[in-house]
């Protein structure tokens, strides 16, 4: 895993993630510190030892990150003072044996490394979930020509899969698969926290 390396002081006033940002560090937070995601997840090398212990809520988003790793911290949760080594993460990259990775079958794979090959520049595909659709989300799935720092990257078969933060807790742990309907061939998703898929299969509630 890429990371950047960074020391500095945790005023007693404040989050670590103000701190990062008035470093000018631009370091992702999604949903702005309001413990909605996972984006500004770090890991804390030295001078842990004077920050507040994570709270459930927090330990419960990194665990839905996959954020394993010992000093392992949401940013925007973590006060206290003093001085810190951090380690900001550029790539988070999982294998896709990770409990709850994305996932794609070999078809599927195959259809999408032909599709990237038609984008020199893409780095991988980019799966989303946006509100749309008769079951209130849909997936959205394009060539991705960057990968930002919170950014959940499953390696599956031939192709890169990139989750953003916000929409990883809606897929994680979903199979992408290809399925055939007539001449036109169609991306069909498993996905284990839809609750209600519509007919279409581009849709789904949770």
């Amino acid at each position: 895993m890429d990371a950047q390396r960074l020391a500095l002081t945790l005023p007693a006033e404040g989050t670590l993630l103000d701190a990062v940002l008035a470093r000018g560090v631009d370091i992702a937070h999604d949903c702005d510190g309001t413990l909605a995601c996972g984006a500004c997840r770090l890991v804390v090398r030295k001078g842990g030892d004077g920050l507040n212990a994570a709270s459930e809520d927090e330990l419960d988003m990194l665990e839905r990150s996959f954020a394993y790793e010992e000093g392992a911290r949401l940013a925007c949760q973590v006060t206290g003072g003093g001085r810190l080594e951090i380690e900001i993460p550029v790539l988070e990259a999982r294998a896709a044996g990770v409990p709850g990775a994305v996932k794609v079958t070999a078809r599927a794979g195959a259809y999408l490394a032909a599709q990237l090959a038609r984008h020199p520049d893409a780095l991988a595909v980019r799966l989303a979930v946006v509100p749309a659709g008769c079951s209130g989300l849909r997936y959205r799935v394009e060539p991705a020509a960057s990968l930002a720092a919170g950014d959940a990257v499953f390696e599956s078969g031939p192709v890169r899969i990139a989750v953003d933060p916000l929409s990883l807790p809606y897929v994680q742990g979903t199979l992408v698969d290809l399925a055939q309907e007539g001449l036109a061939r169609k991306l069909r998703f498993e996905n284990p926290n839809a609750r209600q898929s519509c007919g279409c299969g581009e849709s789904f509630s949770t």
